[in-house]
C-alpha cells in the first residue's frame, strides 16, 4: 500500500489489467475512509470511487505517468464527489461539506494516547536537572520571555537559550526513541 509508486507506464499504455487490479486493490481502503468526510452515503461513495478508477482506466492512453497516485486519485475522488454533491445541493439549496465524526471508541482511544502522552512528557521532565527544568516551567508555563528569565534566574540570555534547546533536544530523542521502540515492537 505504498502511495509513493508511481503508476507505471505498464498498465497506462499497455492495458495491464493485472497492474489496474492492483493499483485498485492498493488505494480503494484510502479513498473509501477519505470520501465518507465528505458524504456518508456509501452507495454515492463506492460509485464516485467506481467512477475515479474507470474514468482512469478509460483515460489511460491520454494520462503520462502519475509519480504519486494516493494524491493523484484521492483529488480525482473529491473532485468527483463534489461534482455530485454539488448538483445535489442544487437540488436542495445546500453547499458540500467537509465533515469529521469521531465513534465513543475513537474518543476513548484518544483520550488514553493523550493521558499517556502527558505521563511520558512527565517523565522525561523528571528526569532533567533542576535548571532545565526552571527553564522549561518559566517559558512555557509562565509564558516568560527568555530575557525575563536571565533575569529571574541571574544567568545569561544566551544560556536561557542554551538550555532550552538542550531540553528541547532532550524531549525529542526520548520522543524519538519511544516511537521506535513502538515501531519495532509492532514489527516483531
Amino acid at each position: 500500500m505504498n502511495s509513493e509508486a508511481p503508476i507505471s507506464d505498464d498498465w497506462g499504455r499497455a492495458g495491464d489489467d493485472a497492474a489496474f487490479a492492483a493499483l485498485m486493490r492498493d488505494h480503494y481502503d484510502a479513498l473509501y475512509r477519505y470520501g465518507q468526510h465528505f458524504t456518508q452515503d456509501d452507495a454515492l461513495l463506492a460509485d464516485c470511487i467506481q467512477d475515479v478508477f474507470a474514468n482512469l482506466w478509460l483515460n489511460r492512453h491520454k494520462l503520462s505517468s502519475i509519480e504519486h497516485p494516493r494524491p493523484y486519485l484521492l483529488t480525482a475522488l473529491k473532485r468527483r464527489v463534489f461534482r455530485l454533491l454539488e448538483r445535489d445541493r442544487k437540488a436542495a439549496g445546500a453547499p458540500p461539506a467537509f465533515t469529521l465524526e469521531f465513534s465513543v471508541e475513537d474518543l476513548i482511544v484518544e483520550k488514553q494516547l493523550a493521558e499517556e502522552n502527558a505521563l511520558k512528557l512527565r517523565q522525561v521532565l523528571d528526569q532533567l536537572p533542576a535548571r532545565q527544568k526552571e527553564v522549561i516551567y518559566l517559558v512555557y508555563y509562565q509564558q516568560l520571555d527568555p530575557s525575563e528569565v536571565a533575569v529571574l534566574m541571574n544567568i545569561h540570555r544566551q544560556s536561557v537559550y542554551n538550555l532550552l534547546s538542550e531540553t528541547i533536544r532532550k524531549i525529542r530523542d526520548f520522543w524519538v526513541e519511544s516511537a521506535m521502540v513502538v515501531l519495532f515492537s509492532l514489527l516483531a
